[in-house]
């Protein structure tokens, strides 16, 4: 190893490679998942926060939580009361009417003493065996009892005594059983005869068995039945006009007037008071809380969902997604203090704050999507009205400052939430007007318009004051920081235009091209711009190993071995991150000083030393990356690589006009044309896998390279060889 090359190896920084986004996925998804978590938890915590007065749930026949007054006067008829009268009335006995059927018990006397002769038949049947016999029992034709296996064995295992006393028995207990409701038998006395009397007559006869009292309980019980029945028609007639000679039950609050006090019984008639005048918390129940939490579950999956998949340069940094997670939640826990105690006019909240704030920081569909979450949450939580008049305000203040890069758009934005909610509020207010009263309009405007013009001065005055904080805290840079930072007058601009003033017009010409390209596929042409002016700060370092800064000098690089230029080339990239996060650049500008070479191969020096060397490491002559992960990155890499190259041709006599070919007409042999010259270059990093991680189509290369090819041709167009002038 000559004096040089380890003069240039042990002054080389030692930086570890930038971690590919592949590597760090599994962290990635357990972060967003936490961040998921955190939405959810948030939401839930907003739909179910209760203030002090709305805590406790009230519930008939349990003590009051606390105590409420009547805020104001109210004379109503009540339900409760004329629901509590016409039940009296409709209840009294004088109402009941019954109908007798005599013959019934007679009927039932009958077929019980029949069944036990027929039991006595089969007993004492000599030609049947004890197997027929309790099949006989088993079958017997009686649509009033069905005897058991179990019932039959017992009857059978009597002796001929026991069992004509069990007969004895049992028709006595069902004549004991009739005298003792005079013969009238109604469903309440059956339920008594059942569940008291039968049982208590039994046990009183000492001479029966344990199975002889069963069987005989069991046959009364089975013949027992209803002979005064009630009669409907006739009951439900009294009852009717019993209910109708009731009254109205008028009742009158007066404002200030204790409903209920703290520890006192809950009844019916209360909650109807706290309904009436107004003043009845809101309930909320376990199923309450488990149906919020449901809902909030599916707010924070889809809105996390809607960012992971359609908005990936946010799904990538969680330290973005965790910003707007937290301001959302905050916004909604404020939303969930305030709005009740606004009364009648909570309009004037400044939900647009936050939808300015996200379309100035971030982008205009995600602030959308965060409206949509947190007016459904405003909107479970208060009132559907309010719901919707805060999220027009919001569509309004994302379109007035979606491409923010003075202040005039947030007035505007102010001046549309101002007018949007106004609108808005009245025409709610005119759909629940039964008729239009001029005098009722009148009143309500000075008060709608104050309100909404709150609300639109809020909006202004905190998004100017907190986005770019919010942009700070999210690593993420807005419009009016890319114009700062594009400036001139800024340190590291400065520099490079002092020490690599070369490097300064390729960082510019990329600019161009980069920003004509982010036009034509819809990316963030103003932050591509900006990127480009910073790309190649490292230079600075050491800008005459650059070609770029070489003008007229010898090659620095023909006195080092390949390995060392080579790790030169790549240390201006890990000293531009070095440089960039020192000045306190934004994060998405760091990122494109290190994914613009990608992890690109240097094949000059790699040519070079696989020339010299038997055995050379291909990492060694890599950048270090990671690969571009968003069109803007990919967009500033094809167009650094693309300025270069063609540059590098022109300068070299190596660039064919478009009507030249190979030497042909003045042109250098070898000479390529611009249009496959741009298209080679393109086709290689797309063959390399440079583009693999951006989400960049065919048909979007496909205008970039055009775009790229019209630029250049602009620059490096043919000009006309003009004759020299003549001195006289």
């Amino acid at each position: 190893m000559n004096i040089t090359r380890r003069r240039w190896t042990t002054s080389l920084p030692r930086f570890r490679p930038l971690q590919p986004a592949a590597a760090a996925s599994r962290r990635l998804h357990l972060t967003l998942l936490l961040e998921g978590l955190l939405l959810f938890v948030g939401i839930w915590a907003a739909l179910t926060l209760r203030l002090p007065g709305e805590y406790g749930r009230l519930e008939v026949g349990q003590p009051s939580p606390i105590s409420i007054w009547a805020p104001q006067e109210v004379v109503y008829l009540s339900e409760v009361l004329l629901a509590e009268r016409q039940s009296q009335a409709e209840n009294s006995p004088d109402n009941l009417v019954y109908a007798f059927d005599p013959a019934i018990p007679v009927q039932q006397r009958l077929a019980l003493s029949a069944l036990l002769d027929t039991i006595t038949s089969v007993r004492e049947d000599p030609s049947l065996q004890r197997e027929q016999r309790l099949a006989r029992l088993e079958q017997l034709p009686n649509a009033t009892v069905q005897i058991t296996a179990s019932q039959a064995d017992q009857i059978l295992s009597l002796d001929a005594e026991r069992w004509e006393q069990l007969r004895r028995q049992t028709l006595a207990l069902y004549d004991r059983a009739l005298e003792r409701y005079d013969y009238a038998l109604d469903e309440r006395s059956l339920i008594q005869l059942r569940e008291r009397w039968l049982n208590y007559w039994l046990a009183t006869i000492t001479t029966l068995s344990p199975t002889q009292r069963d069987l005989a309980r069991f046959f009364t019980e089975s013949f027992l039945r209803v002979n005064r029945t009630l009669d409907e028609a006739a009951t439900a007639e009294r009852r009717q006009r019993a209910r109708e000679s009731v009254p109205p039950q008028q009742v009158r609050v007066l404002a200030g007037e204790t409903i209920v006090r703290e520890g006192e019984i809950i009844s019916p008639a209360t909650i109807e008071k706290l309904q009436q005048t107004g003043a009845m918390p809101a309930p909320l129940s376990w199923a309450g809380i488990a149906g919020r939490g449901l809902l909030a579950a599916l707010l924070a999956a889809g809105f996390m969902a809607y960012a992971v998949s359609f908005e990936p340069q946010i799904g990538r940094r969680p330290r973005m997604l965790l910003v707007m997670v937290v301001l959302i939640v905050t916004t909604l826990i404020l939303a969930r203090l305030v709005l009740p105690l606004a009364g009648t006019w909570p309009f004037f909240f400044p939900l647009a704050t936050l939808a300015i704030v996200f379309a100035v920081v971030f982008n205009g569909r995600i602030s959308l999507a965060s409206a949509v979450l947190m007016s459904i949450t405003i909107g479970v939580m208060e009132d559907n009205a309010l719901a919707v008049t805060l999220f027009a305000s919001c569509v309004v203040a994302v379109l007035a400052t979606r491409n923010a890069e003075r202040l005039r758009p947030f007035l505007l934005a102010g001046l549309g939430v101002a007018a949007t909610v106004f609108s808005a509020a009245l025409a709610f207010w005119l759909i629940a007007q039964p008729s239009l009263s001029t005098v009722g309009l009148v009143a309500l405007l000075v008060p709608m318009a104050l309100f909404a013009g709150m609300n639109g001065a809020l909006s202004t005055i905190l998004s100017i004051g907190v986005f770019n904080l919010v942009s700070r805290a999210a690593g993420q840079v807005t419009p009016l920081q890319l114009m700062e930072l594009a400036h001139p007058s800024r340190p590291l601009l400065r520099k490079l235009i002092r020490e690599a003033p070369g490097t300064y017009y390729h960082s510019v010409a990329v600019g161009n091209l980069a920003e004509a390209a982010a036009e034509a596929v819809g990316a963030d042409a103003l932050l591509l711009r900006v990127a480009s002016y910073y790309h190649d700060i490292g230079k600075t370092i050491r800008p005459y190993f650059f070609t770029d800064n070489q003008m007229g000098r010898e090659n620095v690089h023909n006195d080092l071995d390949p390995y060392t230029s080579a790790q030169i080339i790549i240390d201006h990239v890990r000293e531009g991150i070095k440089m960039a996060r020192s000045a306190g650049l934004p994060d998405q500008i760091v990122d494109f000083i290190a994914t613009h070479h990608g992890t690109g191969l240097i094949k000059h020096f790699y040519q070079q030393a696989i020339q010299e060397q038997d055995s050379v490491r291909e990492a060694d002559f890599r950048y270090p990356g990671p690969r571009p992960q968003t069109r803007e990155q990919a967009i500033l890499m094809l167009a650094d690589s693309v300025e270069a190259t063609v540059r590098s041709k022109a300068q070299n006599g190596k660039l064919a006009p478009a009507h030249a070919q190979n030497g042909h007409n003045g042109t250098a042999a070898g000479a390529q044309a611009l249009d496959d010259l741009v298209r080679s270059i393109i086709d290689a990093r797309v063959r390399e896998g440079e583009l693999d991680d951006a989400p960049l189509t065919m048909r979007e290369l496909a205008e970039i390279k055009q775009v790229f090819v019209n630029s250049l041709q602009s620059i490096y167009h043919p000009r006309v060889d003009y004759a020299p002038a003549v001195v006289r």
